[in-house]
């Protein structure tokens, strides 16, 4: 586990912290926040504080943590333990030796990274019998004295009249037994879940630290970890997907551009200025022109998507998540006509030379003033 995740998730930690530390744990508690923030981590290191034998202090911030060293810090961060359940989405399988072999691959791959975001090129839900599997066991008397703990990742994976079948065991926790349920969304839940779960919002990763994991994990240069977090918007599952692709130029290319989309939406002028004259070489007029390329086709998603509400014909769908949010702002029709024109003006100015930090810096400019009229 993360030894850093009470930093990393300093308000939730506190939160788990301090209910254990006043002996008022919940029954049941509710993970939520977009995917890749750190729902397995913080999971699994409650987990452990439930458990552990030798509980630590941080000095900082004086909230108890577990040790990391005891041989129940050891086997839950190993996902190993008797104490801990865990349901988790997984593919289409024809017979339980399938299900358990995808389960143990979640696992594997959650030893391996706790902060990756869950992608899958298959549907995939919570099987109904795995948790059945595990109702079962709770059944059973809880022999030395532990907290058993069950965690149910992605709930909103889970359908609804298998989560429905679930209320029971919510209602009526066995004893010493805490549930941990997480999603993107509490209303992505069945209300009768929600409404028995303490509900805990996570934050985004704090910059520093984010980028500081990505060099110590995955041997990244400070100044490109520093990008993929901000492209990411501080959501570090997002920023780990994007290692394999950034050894890309052309998808790193594709990124920046996004990343300065976002902050004609997100940024005030000045900050949106400073990002787009650090990030694009004003001596490279085909990276300006495929800027806002780009550019066009974004505002088209955003603009269909405000119109229809059909995500699935986004044609980008790398960056479909935050297009779907940044659709709102399309929902005035206008706007996407008047951003439109703005870009091909652009596009005809770049092709007569004129120079092209000038002509960006006009464009953002232009831009953000009809986002603003619109908002």
């Amino acid at each position: 586990m993360p030894s850093n995740i009470h930093l990393v998730q300093r308000k939730a930690w506190s939160i788990l912290s301090r209910s254990f530390k006043a002996d008022r744990v919940a029954s049941t508690y509710l993970l939520h926040g977009p995917d890749g923030l750190g729902h397995w981590p913080l999971a699994i290191s409650f987990a452990a504080l439930l458990n552990c034998t030798d509980i630590l202090t941080d000095e900082e911030t004086d909230l108890l943590l577990p040790c990391g060293r005891c041989r129940s810090c050891r086997r839950i961060d190993e996902l190993n333990s008797e104490v801990l359940h865990t349901a988790v989405p997984v593919g289409p399988h024809k017979n339980h030796d399938q299900m358990v072999e995808l389960i143990n691959e979640f696992l594997e791959q959650r030893r391996r990274e706790p902060f990756r975001i869950l992608t899958a090129r298959v549907p995939v839900n919570i099987p109904i019998d795995r948790a059945r599997e595990i109702k079962k066991s709770l059944s059973l008397k809880n022999a030395g004295g532990f907290r058993r703990v069950v965690l149910f990742s992605h709930m909103h994976r889970m359908k609804t009249a298998s989560a429905d079948a679930l209320l029971k065991m919510i209602e009526e926790p066995p004893a010493d037994t805490v549930i941990i349920l997480t999603a993107e969304k509490p209303e992505m839940l069945l209300p009768t879940i929600q409404s028995r779960a303490q509900k805990i919002r996570l934050d985004r990763v704090p910059e520093a630290m984010a980028v500081e994991y990505l060099v110590s994990n995955y041997d990244l240069a400070a100044e490109r970890a520093r990008l993929m977090v901000r492209i990411a918007s501080g959501n570090l599952g997002r920023s780990i997907a994007m290692v394999d692709d950034f050894e890309e130029p052309d998808t790193s290319r594709r990124a920046v551009g996004f990343l300065l989309f976002k902050s004609l939406f997100s940024a005030d002028n000045p900050s949106a200025v400073a990002m787009l004259i650090e990030m694009v070489n004003d001596r490279d007029r085909s990276a300006a022109t495929e800027l806002l390329v780009l550019w066009q086709s974004l505002v088209r998603d955003c603009a269909y998507y405000a119109a229809t509400g059909d995500e699935s014909a986004i044609v980008n769908v790398d960056f479909s998540p935050e297009l779907t949010r940044i659709a709102r702002f399309f929902e005035q029709s206008e706007l996407a006509g008047e951003m439109t024109d703005c870009l091909k003006i652009a596009l005809a100015d770049l092709a007569l030379n004129v120079h092209i930090q000038a002509a960006l810096v006009a464009l953002a400019l232009k831009l953000k003033s009809r986002i603003q009229v619109a908002a």
